[in-house]
């Protein structure tokens, strides 16, 4: 077998399916529907969407003003179990949450310092620009998750997002991390 800069892909893909089965014992079947349904959106959707760059996303900075208020927040209101573990669907294979759980820190919530209606909006206002200038588009705001923090060894499986989320960003406000991310595409 040929040299994998990454390892050995199927075994770790394999592995991967194997714990959301062995996770979701009752519903295992429940693991391969979701994935054959990611999948099969993966290879649907991007040809009916357009793309604003050669691979279909760019990285760019946040704009100055959202990051330091996403920082702010984070620093303010994470490590002192605020983050709430996210609950997936049965059979969810987008995340390995039965391994590493996600957690989520919700910026809407006005228990927060710092969050709320206010803060959802400052990012939305903030953000907004840079995706409009990026898409020659005039744009709604749809959805805001709040700041999703991940563990070591927790893995995002490549996913296009649900219509009518088509323009998305990630903003990055804080890791720890022994060598960068790999991403996959």
């Amino acid at each position: 077998m040929a040299l994998q800069r990454l390892g050995d892909r199927q075994y770790f893909y394999d592995h991967f399916m194997e714990g959301c089965r062995h996770h979701y014992a009752a519903h295992a079947d429940y693991c391969d529907e979701t994935e054959e349904e990611r999948i099969d959106m993966n290879s649907r959707q991007p040809p009916s969407m357009m793309n604003y760059t050669e691979l279909g996303f760019a990285k760019v900075a946040a704009p100055k003003k959202v990051f330091a208020a996403l920082q702010k927040f984070w620093e303010e209101n994470s490590g002192s179990g605020n983050e709430h573990a996210e609950d997936w669907d049965e059979g969810n294979t987008y995340t390995n949450h039965w391994d590493v759980p996600t957690f989520m820190l919700d910026v809407a919530d006005d228990k927060f310092k710092g969050g709320g209606k206010h803060m959802e909006k400052l990012i939305w206002d903030g953000a907004k620009s840079t995706l409009e200038k990026w898409t020659k588009e005039t744009l709604q705001p749809c959805s805001l998750y709040g700041i999703r923090k991940y563990g070591e060894g927790a893995v995002l499986a490549p996913h296009v997002d649900r219509l009518p989320l088509v323009t998305s960003a990630i903003i990055n406000v804080a890791q720890d991390v022994d060598e960068p991310w790999v991403s996959v595409c």
